[in-house]
């Protein structure tokens, strides 16, 4: 799987080479840098909030079980309108 920083980062190849001595490539450089801290920090908070969101993604589909599970026994009568 490809990363969003290997994608970054392969765009910014070779501008080194080809800008040398261009005031740019200093600034070009900043940039990079500030998105992959930037990436890593998304990253980072993906990874705090993983384990909360499975256990609310668990949760709310026993809880969506067990709802489907109770109404089994509820009879629903026919349409009374067409509006339903």
């Amino acid at each position: 799987m490809e990363t969003s920083r290997t994608v970054l980062r392969r765009g910014y190849e070779g501008v080194e080479t080809g800008a040398n001595g261009l005031s740019s490539v200093a600034a070009l450089k900043s940039v990079l840098k500030s998105w992959e801290e930037r990436l890593q920090a998304v990253r980072d908070e993906c990874e705090h909030l993983q384990g909360n969101l499975l256990t609310v993604a668990k949760e709310m589909g026993e809880s969506e079980t067990a709802v489907k599970a109770s109404l089994k026994g509820v009879d629903v009568p026919g349409k009374a309108d067409g509006k339903r």
